[in-house]
């Protein structure tokens, strides 16, 4: 009877698999784990570097029992360089990311930290996964997916691959325009069969061209015939992460490292729960985008999808954790007025899901429905054609989605010119700097250093324009400033009036009660402003330039005059109880216009807050200001070397009425801020001040360092801006960081203020050296994350600006923003919270950028708190609807 072989233990299997990797390949650093019933090897050794991966078994087999071998099911032969990538063989499995652990989480307390790949200064290091997937069908999930690889392959020039993970349903490859006609053996289902059974497919043999140009792919379903059911009943995704290969990652990484080399791969999933649609948005995604209409059955599921999304990390491998980014996309959208309501109702949703989530972004900006929400209009022509073709009309709905896609996608290698040394780049950090107090207190010798006369300046500097007209922190005070230094060639500067913060204020430069006074005195005696003006400015031609040399005082009361403004509204008041006093200082102007031989500008600044801010004394202020306009219009034709600068606030003369204010047609200038160039000139002459900055600038454009920044070309300014902070807020196709800054701040008239711009850089300085300690970046000095993470840092200066300095009277419509929390606004919520004169108050709001009209196709109005201010007022946008 013969003998039966002895079975041999698992131990005694591990020790002589041991023995013979380490004869072998004597570096080895070897385990040996039991799994599933047998056994898996991992070894690492610098000897596989130089074999081919088929080939490292070979050596070892020929020297194990076969019933050894047999007992093996995974070799993991390696590397070191590859030994990261593969995960710790004695660590317990994961819980695989099926539909019942993600809602499990969802019900979970608030996550730690949540990053997107979209948050990352690095790029990723392979091509992104983008899931479509929708709870319910009919919310053209599939035609988005279609019209958004086309786009990105077309417009953006990306190689994408599409695959269709819809496999009950199968149809992107219609949709696409394509057919596939060989076997059957071809397509997602035969692919992912044969990783489970161990086998190694090709997978370029699964895809499909789509375009002659070699950009767009599509790996289809499978061809639906008689053996397709079948083969589907067979997959079993559940085992696919109870296996050492998992089908899944292997059929994605294998995309990844063929000659197809895609930039980012599309996966059109199958609606509900099913079981492939788990592991797809909550393990392999980078990025999931949600198709809903806004109707109350998909709200709640959808929320709960939300929060599983948002409480899940996926498979990339990354210093830190990253979190599927949820992107949704509200389609089909009826046309008509109902279009706005259920925009409306789906951002309030999705705000509403968002808003527990914020608090775990640490760092990063908070997520709003506005920017990760886009809403797709109905388009029959899309809706009845079986494909989606690359017409511009069919794909420019879907081009938002691309560009949400483009922030994740690895940028190509930048030239080394570009990128800064880790020398260059701490030097440059080290000497920059960004001031940020206002114009008005400026040190002289920095003011006039940074100032840049750029074409507005020169315009609004001619003396020949006497009236100065522009919005809050537009620059009006600067020139004033530029202009009080003397700088105007062949001007002499006299300051008539100033800021109160003006280092340099003289007495005669009064405030609310000096006005007060006088506006008695005027009453009194039957006088208009334009007497008061005549006289004030007399005294300050006297004072400053010592007249009375050549033409006498204009006024016995002012010859000897006291220090303090008391000493100088004394002297005017004194003038204007005199019956010719005003008489004799116009006269007294004139013989100083004919008798000095230097040109005088006179200088009118400070008097949008001069006044006072109660309705009184608002009222004083229309009156004096169109007083001296008035006073303008008779003396300048009288005036040769005598010239008017008068600097107003621009809702301030829209609401002036005097009898000669078309005089001043033609003769005045708006300071605004039309051109980004010339705006962000206002930062770089700044940053050119650092040597360090300077020699960055030289590598790049020697021409940057030997000319001014005021007489920059456009692309010198271009060049010089990526250098300091980059060409895009993240990669070479997303969003320009120029347009990022122009829109974030910008008021609600569309207003610019260089302070809000040196602040937001003084701001992102101040945490790139922060950040520079921890993670190094050599793309720019700055990185265009620190932009986004300074803009909260900007609103509240920016606010206290606005309500504390020029528009005291709007501290009741900020309360009222602050209490309702959201934006936009409705006109009516808005007019409740404001009590007395709402539409005064509204309207001035409006005028002075802290509120604009919202774009909405209802008929109710409703107002939108622009970025600027956003922050500062705790407003969010959106809310529960």
């Amino acid at each position: 009877m013969n003998e039966r072989p002895a079975i041999m233990s698992q131990r005694e299997a591990t020790e002589a698999i041991v023995r013979a990797i380490q004869t072998t390949f004597p570096d080895a650093n070897v385990e040996v784990v039991p799994d599933a019933g047998g056994l898996v090897v991992r070894a690492v050794s610098e000897h596989f570097a130089s074999v081919a991966e088929s080939q490292r078994r070979s050596p070892l087999l020929e020297q194990l029992a076969p019933e050894i071998a047999a007992l093996v099911h995974t070799w993991e032969l390696l590397t070191p360089s590859e030994r990261p990538w593969f995960g710790d063989l004695t660590a317990e499995p994961s819980p695989p990311p099926g539909w019942s652990s993600a809602f499990d989480r969802a019900e979970e307390t608030e996550p730690t930290k949540i990053t997107f790949a979209s948050d990352l200064d690095e790029d990723l290091k392979s091509a992104p996964v983008v899931t479509f997937y929708s709870l319910k069908g009919g919310v053209g999930r599939s035609t988005a997916l279609v019209a958004v690889a086309r786009r990105l392959s077309s417009e953006h020039g990306l190689r994408v691959l599409c695959i269709d993970m819809d496999l009950e349903a199968p149809g992107l490859d219609a949709l696409f325009g394509i057919t596939d006609e060989n076997d059957s053996d071809r397509g997602v289902v035969a692919a992912l069969l044969e990783y489970e059974f161990d086998a190694e497919p090709s997978v370029l043999n699964h895809v499909i061209p789509v375009d002659e140009a070699g950009r767009l792919y599509c790996m289809p379903a499978g061809r639906l015939d008689s053996t397709y059911a079948a083969r589907l009943r067979s997959l079993e995704p559940e085992i696919w992460y109870r296996e050492r290969i998992n089908a899944l990652h292997r059929l994605i990484d294998d995309v990844r490292a063929s000659n197809l080399k895609p930039d980012v791969i599309l996966i059109d999933s199958r609606t509900g729960v099913s079981p492939v649609a788990a592991p797809l948005l909550f393990d392999v995604s980078d990025m999931a985008v949600v198709c809903f209409h806004p109707h109350g059955q998909a709200r709640a599921g959808t929320e709960l999808l939300t929060r599983a999304l948002l409480r899940s990390t996926t498979r990339r491998r990354t210093q830190i954790e990253l979190t599927p980014e949820p992107r949704f996309v509200v389609s089909p959208m009826p046309p008509g007025l109902s279009a706005a309501r259920l925009a409306d109702r789906a951002k309030g949703w999705v705000d509403e899901w968002l808003e527990p989530f914020n608090s775990a972004r640490a760092e990063a900006p908070g997520l709003t429905a506005d920017e990760i929400t886009h809403v797709v209009p109905y388009n029959a022509a899309v809706s009845f054609s079986d494909t989606v073709t690359t017409e511009r009309e069919q794909l420019f709905p879907y081009a938002r989605i691309a560009d949400w896609i483009v922030q994740i996608v690895p940028e190509p290698a930048q030239p080394q010119l570009h990128r800064q040394t880790s020398a260059s780049k701490k030097m440059a950090l080290a000497e920059l700097s960004f001031s940020t107090g206002t114009a008005e207190l400026l040190d002289s010798d920095e003011f006039l250093q940074d100032y840049v006369v750029t074409r507005q300046v020169s315009e609004t500097a001619d003396p020949g324009t006497p009236l100065i007209l522009g919005r809050k922190g537009t620059g009006k005070t600067a020139l004033f400033r530029w202009l009080a230094a003397g700088e105007l060639q062949g001007w002499t500067p006299v300051c008539v009036t100033t800021p109160n913060q003006f280092s340099q204020r003289p007495d005669w430069s009064f405030g609310p009660d000096n006005y007060a006074a006088i506006d008695m005195q005027l009453s009194q005696n039957a006088l208009d402003w334009g007497a008061f003006w005549q006289t004030l400015m007399a005294l300050a031609i006297y004072q400053t330039l010592g007249a009375e040399n050549k033409v006498g005082a204009p006024h016995p009361s002012m010859s000897d005059i006291e220090s303090g403004d008391l000493a100088a509204t004394r002297a005017v008041t004194e003038v204007l109880k005199d019956p010719l006093g005003p008489l004799q200082c116009a006269d007294w102007l004139r013989k100083v216009d004919e008798s000095e031989k230097e040109n005088l500008l006179l200088l009118f600044d400070g008097l949008d807050t001069a006044f006072g801010h109660t309705p009184d004394q608002r009222r004083r202020r229309s009156r004096a200001i169109a007083g001296l306009l008035a006073k303008h219009a008779d003396l300048a034709p009288k005036l040769k070397q005598l010239r008017l600068k008068i600097f107003v606030r621009q809702d301030i003369w829209s609401g002036l009425q005097f009898e000669n204010k078309s005089h001043f047609y033609g003769l005045s200038r708006r300071l605004q801020w039309e051109d980004q160039r010339e705006y962000f000139k206002v930062v770089l002459k700044r940053a050119v001040r650092a040597s360090a900055f300077r020699r960055i600038l030289s590598a790049a454009d020697p021409t940057l360092v030997t000319s001014d920044v005021a007489s920059w070309t456009p692309n010198q300014v271009d060049e010089a801006w990526s250098s300091l902070v980059g060409e895009r807020m993240r990669g070479e196709r997303t969003a320009f960081t120029s347009n990022w800054v122009w829109n974030r701040l910008a008021d609600g008239n569309g207003d610019h203020s260089p302070r809000a711009l040196l602040q937001l850089f003084a701001a992102a300085l101040e945490w790139e050296r922060e950040e520079e300690k921890r993670s190094t970046y050599d793309r720019s000095v700055l990185r265009p994350r620190s932009l986004a993470l300074s803009l909260e840092r900007v609103s509240e200066p920016a606010l206290s600006a606005l309500l504390d300095e020029e528009f005291q009277e709007l501290r009741q419509v900020a309360a009222a923003l602050r209490r309702y929390g959201r934006t936009p606004i409705g006109e009516d919520t808005l007019w409740e919270g404001l009590g007395d004169t709402p539409e005064d108050l509204i309207g001035l709001a409006k005028e002075a950028g802290l509120i604009t009209v919202s774009d909405s196709d209802d008929t109710s109005r409703a107002f939108r708190v622009p970025d600027l201010y956003r922050w500062a007022l705790g407003v969010t946008r959106r809310g529960p609807m």
